[in-house]
């Protein structure tokens, strides 16, 4: 038994030892790690210091771009403000100029009527009798048209009689005929006659002599049998025939000079 305690006390004082001897050996290098950490935490402190002051120049250099920023967009606005007020100004004056320019014009109207008043006045014309031609202008102008419509129908009875008259004269001759030009509007191949769209309203008498022609080439000639207000009848003249007639063939006077009757 006190052997056992001998050798528990032994062991405990081994391990004294042990622990003392440890604590002797790791006592520097917790010396030096205590150093380095308290190293560690300066220099940490110093750029947490750093950082916050890095971070209040970036703030301040932030605030003032902002204000630089605001300042621009508040000079940006008011320039664009100067230049609508430009703007309105400008038509301002625009429509200033165009509306003196309006009265100028109305005034110089007025000076004009002014001057035809009195002239109409001097000729007796005043605004009841001006009043009384006009009332009455509708009237008179339906009578002259009716009388030119009446004009046109006894013109073309007039050149449709005397073109039967010099036919029932000489029927084998030419007749002199005006100017004219028209088209063939319809073509009948087996009695070799066509119809034109002219007629006595034009000018066109019977026996009248007209070329008919495509491209300007002459196709053939023909001699007028039959004549109507707006149309007219004619047959193609033996031996002045180049080719077929086809519907849309220009119609022309060859010459208003009277011919010799065909013998």
């Amino acid at each position: 038994m006190l052997a056992l305690r001998l050798i528990i006390v032994l062991v405990i004082a081994a391990s004294a030892g042990v622990i003392v001897l440890g604590e002797m050996k790791l006592k520097p290098l917790l010396d030096e790690m205590k150093e380095k950490e308290k190293k560690v935490t300066e220099d940490l402190g110093k750029e947490k210091a750093e950082r916050a002051k890095q971070e209040a120049r970036a703030k301040l250099a932030g605030d003032e771009r902002d204000a630089l920023k605001n300042d621009l967009d508040q000079s940006k606005k008011s320039e664009a403000d100067a230049i609508k007020a430009a703007e309105a100004e400008k038509q301002k004056a625009i429509a200033a100029a165009q509306e003196t320019n309006k009265a100028k014009q109305e005034t110089a109207a007025i000076k004009v009527q002014s001057v035809e008043y009195f002239d109409l006045q001097k000729l007796g014309l005043t605004p009841p009798v001006i009043r009384n031609i006009h009332a009455a202008l509708p009237k008179a102008t339906n009578e002259l048209s009716t009388l030119k419509s009446e004009q046109r129908v006894l013109m073309t009875q007039h050149i449709k009689a005397t073109g039967e008259l010099q036919s029932f004269l000489n029927p084998k001759g030419a007749v002199a005929l005006p100017s004219l030009s028209g088209k063939v509007t319809a073509v009948d191949p087996k009695w070799d006659f066509v119809i034109l769209d002219m007629g006595a309203n034009h000018g066109l008498l019977k026996n009248g002599e007209l070329s008919i022609s495509r491209e300007g080439k002459l196709v053939a000639r023909v001699k007028v049998s039959r004549v109507e207000t707006d149309y007219s009848i004619a047959n193609v003249m033996t031996g002045f025939k180049k080719s077929e007639i086809k519907e849309g063939d220009a119609v022309l006077t060859p010459s208003s000079v009277v011919l010799p009757p065909q013998k």
